[in-house]
């Protein structure tokens, strides 16, 4: 696993990036809607947050069963111990912004009822939250599989190890056994 103590500059910048795509064309969507009749509230769109909610907390509980991996040594283990609260920290932190749009979006959608411009401001809000909940997916799938990927390379070190043994049990003489 590679070491990140916390957001990595790429990241960043594509999470602030499809925040803004995703606010922007959120204003041009409900800019060309026809606004002499009340909107029309999508309670839909809150919903969308909980694909990304899931990914996170299934990501959330293989992470801290990491802590317990068999097969590393003590210096691994604390590397891993390091890495894995960083990560952790990152993974509650989106699972709190998911919720949290969540339930400003459905405050928002509640109180625009008739009122375009609450309503505005809220769907440019959704947008955005829904670009970063699309980018950030994207990293908690990135940091899925390279959970994966760790802990095959520790089984797989398990596997030769354990194979390694028997090769040299077998490889001593009958009088040193």
């Amino acid at each position: 696993m590679r070491n990140q103590g916390g957001w990595t500059g790429g990241g960043t910048l594509a999470v602030l990036l499809c925040a803004a795509m995703g606010g922007i064309l959120a204003h041009y969507i409900i800019s060309s809607l026809d606004q002499a009749s009340p909107p029309s509230v999508q309670w839909g769109l809150i919903s969308v947050f909980l694909i990304p909610l899931t990914f996170a907390t299934q990501l959330w509980v293989n992470f801290n069963g990491l802590r317990e991996i068999k097969g590393i040594t003590g210096s691994e283990r604390r590397r891993v111990t390091e890495t894995v609260s960083a990560k952790l920290r990152q993974i509650q932190f989106a699972i709190l912004f998911y919720a949290a749009s969540a339930l400003i979006i459905g405050f928002g959608l509640l109180f625009s009822t008739g009122n375009w411009k609450v309503y505005h401001l809220i769907t440019i809000f959704t947008g955005s939250s829904l670009g970063v909940s699309m980018a950030s997916l994207f990293l908690i799938l990135s940091e899925s599989r390279e959970l994966a990927d760790f802990k095959n390379k520790v089984s797989e070190r398990a596997q030769r190890n354990k194979q390694l043994g028997k090769k040299l049990t077998a490889l001593q003489s009958p009088k040193d056994k």
